[in-house]
């Protein structure tokens, strides 16, 4: 096709044309999910989080000081990076440098001693998960072989969702998953625990089978419902990789298990709070971050379980406020309130209760100082309550608390605000595969003087579309890899054509952009003034 100047001046509205409809205003979205200044503040915190040396934990710590409680590391990290893999899957699928490199950094410090160290102590066992122990055993330091779902699982979602995220054998190859213990002035030297994806599959495989397919422990003795939904996602994941079975083995005998056993309650809707594995005995618990947390990664595979419980759980946790706004009130001081408010909106979120989970996101934006800092968004720890004269039923006439953990400020406030309505579900029920990663993409952007609102490749239209966000005016560099060199295409920045690409040879039209094809990949160098809609998208 000849790229004539009429074809130029006709292009925009022929690119935005779908069926009869009319091209819309410059700077619209066009219906493709984009990024808001808050979504990309949540991104750009939890990047500087991961660019942090190591040993640095700022703004990560907890008032649990052994990682006994959900604030800990491991937990923060987990959260933070499924919040990146759901950005980069919904909204970003052409784009993904920074979130490949900020998902690395996050498996990185997974793998610190810092993070998995609390587990030779834990392993030795604890009267309240196992009311017959009479000693401590001597525990072990592996934090992988055995029990301990709730480090192995997280860490085994992450490395699988990574592999099909950026189509890479990273975490695959031998040994690419070492864990080093050394500790200084005690012990009896240096042990290395050596582990790759698939040698960590089969571990966890095992442990569900060992315990009945009931699922793999947390601390010695006690299964807890959330965390064996995170290596269930890493199993389907692997399968669709790798093509084994462990999803379809695990996750019809688990299923059969939670069924007959009713780890959700009939009734209430709740889930258990964990099974004494020794004793055959379920502990039963209404539990906001409990449920919610374990309804939002269950919903990732197993939907429907959730539907039914859902409506049941948003009536009993929470309480519309008179603004507009919706929280989960607390009857007396705990810091388990900031984690159920937090799971719970991330539950809302994926279940696709978008209005739900904005109503508790307007209450934290209200009540529990929004910071911004270094340009990433978060929620700081707060440890004060504040309580007035209650209606009854523990509800005070005017709700207001502070209180804030660092798990739901870090990581579960950015996670259901980024959650588009259903994101884990879609995400694994249609992973990328080979044909994705054929598709055009970019990579050079300079993040984060340019954020990346919106990179998406829509094959019918055969166009590139992209939000960028400059922090100031600048010219911004990127490249455009994987066109169809035999391929005219068109550059259109607001709507405008501002060059072409045909034969090979890449053409500026004016507007001050400077472009350059080179061995299959064309560069661009853009005149951003303000936030801009960017398309390439190909004619002929």
């Amino acid at each position: 096709m000849t790229l004539s100047r009429r074809n130029v001046l006709a292009l925009p509205a022929a690119l935005y044309l779908s069926g009869s409809g009319a091209a819309p205003a410059p700077g619209q979205s066009q219906g493709y999910p984009t990024l808001d200044e808050k979504q990309l503040g949540h991104l750009r915190f939890i990047s500087n989080i991961a660019q942090r040396r190591h040993n640095d934990w700022s703004r990560m710590d907890s008032d649990e000081p052994g990682q006994g409680n959900f604030d800990a590391y491991r937990y923060q990290l987990a959260m933070m990076a499924y919040t990146v893999h759901l950005a980069n899957y919904h909204y970003t699928p052409a784009w993904r440098e920074v979130h490949q490199a900020t998902s690395e950094k996050l498996v990185e410090k997974m793998m610190r001693f810092d993070v998995w160290s609390f587990w030779e102590n834990v392993s030795r066992g604890a009267k309240q998960f196992d009311p017959s122990l009479a000693a401590l055993s001597d525990g072990w330091r592996d934090p992988v072989i055995k029990q301990n779902i709730m480090y192995s699982g997280h860490l085994f979602q992450m490395v699988t969702t990574y592999a099909m995220l950026y189509d890479s054998s990273r975490y695959e190859q031998a040994g690419a998953l070492t864990f080093d213990f050394d500790p200084k002035a005690r012990g009896m030297g240096r042990e290395q625990f050596v582990y790759d994806t698939p040698r960590l599959a089969e571990v966890l495989r095992n442990q569900f089978a060992a315990n009945g397919w009931a699922g793999v422990e947390c601390e010695p003795n006690a299964i807890f419902v959330e965390c064996n939904q995170h290596p269930m996602l890493g199993f389907k994941l692997l399968d669709q990789r790798k093509g084994t079975a462990y999803f379809s083995e695990v996750s019809a005998q688990y299923m059969k298990v939670f069924d007959e056993q009713q780890f959700f309650h009939p009734e209430n809707g709740s889930s258990m709070l964990f099974k004494m594995v020794k004793q055959g005995r379920k502990v039963p618990a209404q539990l906001a971050w409990n449920d919610g947390w374990a309804g939002t990664f269950l919903h990732a595979w197993a939907p429907q379980k959730v539907r039914e419980v859902y409506p049941k759980l948003r009536s009993k946790y929470l309480v519309p406020q008179a603004d507009g706004t919706a929280v989960i009130p607390f009857a007396k001081a705990s810091d388990a309130w900031s984690w159920g408010n937090g799971f719970i909106a991330a539950l809302a979120a994926e279940t696709g209760d978008v209005e739900t989970a904005r109503a508790m996101l307007a209450y934290a934006d209200r009540h529990w100082s929004p910071t911004w800092v270094d340009g990433g968004l978060h929620y700081p720890r707060n440890d004060n309550f504040e309580t007035s004269p209650g209606r009854g039923n523990g509800i005070p006439e005017r709700f207001s608390s502070p209180r804030v953990n660092t798990l739901t400020g870090n990581g579960l406030l950015g996670l259901a605000r980024i959650n588009p309505g259903q994101g884990f579900f879609s995400m694994f029920e249609r992973p990328w595969t080979s044909e994705h990663f054929r598709n055009p993409y970019i990579s050079g952007v300079e993040f984060p003087q340019v954020q990346v609102a919106r990179a998406v490749y829509d094959d019918e239209k055969r166009a590139l579309l992209l939000r960028l966000r400059p922090e100031r005016t600048m010219d911004a560099r990127l490249s455009v890899h994987q066109l169809n060199a035999q391929g005219t295409h068109a550059v259109l920045i607001n709507g405008t054509v501002a060059g072409r690409v045909q034969n090979g040879r890449a053409t500026a039209a004016g507007s001050g952009l400077q472009m350059d094809m080179r061995d299959g990949v064309l560069a661009l160098n853009l005149p951003l003034r303000a936030t801009a809609e960017v398309v390439v998208q190909q004619l002929g």
